[in-house]
């Protein structure tokens, strides 16, 4: 009941996320690998959100909220909706 079906070659990282229907013959697969060049975090504890977190070669999180009177040191949510995907080579 999908509107649309994507062929496979169309099947990019704005997609991510997404239920999508796909028609194709698969011959050979790969590993899909998006490239994740910053990332947006949300606080658990006051919900501050951090932006802009350059990720190079892992995925790399606040180690403590910008918030001053916050300081949170747990871990942060991943923001998927806003961060930038990229289709790597």
């Amino acid at each position: 009941n999908l509107p649309s079906i994507l062929p496979l070659r169309q099947l990019r990282t704005d997609k991510i996320g997404r239920l999508s229907s796909v028609s194709g013959t698969v011959t050979r697969t790969s590993d899909v690998r998006p490239e994740l060049l910053v990332g947006s975090f949300r606080c658990n504890k006051c919900g501050l959100r951090a932006e802009s977190i350059p990720q190079q070669y892992h995925y790399t999180r606040p180690i403590v909220c910008r918030n001053p009177r916050c300081q949170n040191r747990s871990p942060n949510e991943f923001i998927l909706d806003i961060n930038p995907f990229v289709d790597s080579s």
